[in-house]
């Protein structure tokens, strides 16, 4: 065996951990900045950052310059305050009436589709003495929140109707942005465009209550890069920060941006990465892991590695993924388990325990991406970066 390392923390000592390049973080950001030109910017930090650490990227981004953070439920925004970020974060999930005097206490704007919703917390703010900005979503397409497009003017009516609420925003969710066929995206737009005219004057019997500048807000990763229509004056990007995209279709649109502009590409930004455990001679023939599925057809060096599916690493991908080890790919054998993976070494004579091995990341001048990763799980990118477990450290470079 190994000596275990003396230079990282008793939590990072864990042979299998991701890498989180903030700098690359900050790098993606700042050219997707670029490329939208002057609009405001909610950085999605949702879903701990998509695996990657919400405080620290939250911290990051407002280092960069954003005008907002964007989470997907409350507990994500009280974890961001009680770490000490004070910027504006809209809870995109909107809030349970149970979960309204947490959003009051911790200063947070949510979403809101209801009269309901409406109803429940402008009653809470009320007996607080707080007024709270909420962003009415228009269900467009995605049917699964938001106001139907018919009903938005008696929302906006009634919720003008509450003096401790604020309209702060009025936005939409794109449902197929990032697929081939543009025209649901277009279809969508179109529809919310005819949804924002109730708000010019004279489409209302009231004015509204409203906190400064409405932010009209629909673009996701797909939307800014593909659809300059959608970007409003807020774009929400969320898995292009962390240098991954929702689909191959736009590689080469966001290609062609990057290069009129003279820009750098956007950088992936986690790198996960274990160290062999084992290494072990197999005879021809031998089964190898549960169930016996895989049976090595020649004489073989099997090594182990200390992750598996209790660490984010699906099953699914069992016999369908390679690794990288001395910057050269070798093959995943037999079923992944809980805490535990082999890989067959045999190419590589010299390989021993201790030694590192990559599965998404670079290593030397070889790279496996997240995207790579995501087709042979049949899946997106976003399942492969959120399931890399808690019990993985993260340690940030």
């Amino acid at each position: 065996m190994f000596p275990a390392p003396t230079d990282l923390s008793r939590a990072q000592q864990r042979a299998t951990v991701v890498e989180i390049d903030l700098d690359a973080f900050r790098h993606n950001l700042r050219t997707l900045k670029s490329l939208v030109g002057p609009v405001a910017v909610m950085a999605v930090v949702k879903a701990d950052a998509y695996g990657h650490g919400a405080v620290p990227c939250a911290q990051a981004a407002i280092e960069v310059g954003v005008d907002y953070l964007g989470v997907g439920i409350i507990q994500e925004g009280i974890e961001l305050r009680e770490n000490g970020i004070t910027s504006p974060i809209l809870v995109l999930g909107g809030v349970f009436p149970n979960e309204v005097g947490d959003l009051i206490h911790h200063n947070l704007s949510t979403s809101l589709s209801t009269s309901a919703q409406a109803c429940a917390i402008a009653s809470e703010a009320e007996r607080a003495g707080k007024t709270i900005s909420i962003h009415i979503e228009v269900d467009t397409g995605m049917s699964r929140l938001g106001v139907q497009p018919e009903g938005f003017g008696d929302l906006l009516e009634n919720v003008s109707d509450y003096k401790n609420l604020k309209i702060e925003g009025i936005f939409t969710h794109l449902a197929s942005a990032d697929e081939k066929d543009p025209e649901p995206t277009r279809r969508q737009l179109s529809l919310f465009d005819r949804t924002l005219e109730k708000l010019q004057a004279g489409k209302l019997s009231e004015p509204l209550n409203v906190a400064g500048p409405l932010f009209i807000h629909s673009a996701n990763t797909a939307g800014l890069l593909r659809f300059p229509e959608s970007q409003y004056n807020l774009v929400r990007p969320g898995i292009s920060l962390f240098g991954s995209l929702p689909s191959p279709v736009l590689k080469p649109i966001l290609d062609r941006q990057v290069n009129a502009k003279n820009l750098e590409p956007l950088r992936p930004v986690m790198r996960w990465k274990t160290r062999i455990i084992q290494v072990q001679t197999l005879r021809k023939g031998t089964a190898v892991s549960y169930g016996g599925h895989h049976v090595i057809d020649r004489d073989s060096r099997i090594a182990t590695l200390p992750l598996g599916y209790a660490d984010g690493l699906s099953r699914r991908l069992s016999n369908n993924l390679e690794v990288l080890i001395q910057g050269k790919r070798v093959r995943q054998v037999g079923t992944i388990c809980m805490d535990m993976c082999l890989v067959d070494v045999t190419e590589i004579s010299n390989a021993k325990a201790g030694e590192e091995a990559v599965i998404f990341g670079h290593q030397g001048d070889s790279v496996i991406t997240v995207e790579e990763l995501a087709v042979r799980a049949n899946t997106i990118p976003y399942e492969i970066l959120c399931a890399v477990g808690k019990r993985v450290p993260r340690i940030y470079l």
